[in-house]
């Protein structure tokens, strides 16, 4: 089951080539390392830009969210092992 969250994150990202590359993400003081992209996709809400990626720790299923406008991240969904 997809659990909303929509909280701001702390990221460690590498952008070059036209792309952004989340690594890692800091939420409720722990850090999760990302171990595998599986999708991207960019929406906009307005003139603003988001850029979303579905990741995975190998436990759970997260959404991360960059928005470009404040180049800020949210955690938008979690999805837990199992779920």
């Amino acid at each position: 089951m997809v659990v909303a969250i929509e909280e701001q994150i702390k990221v460690a990202a590498v952008f070059g080539g036209g792309k952004v590359l989340p690594r890692w993400f800091v939420w409720r003081g722990k850090k999760y390392k990302i171990t595998e992209i599986t999708y991207t996709w960019k929406d906009k809400d307005g003139k603003e830009t988001r850029h979303h990626f579905a990741v995975t720790d190998g436990a759970n299923l997260y959404e991360l969210c960059y928005m470009e406008r404040d180049m800020s991240w949210y955690l938008a969904s979690v999805e837990p092992e199992g779920a």
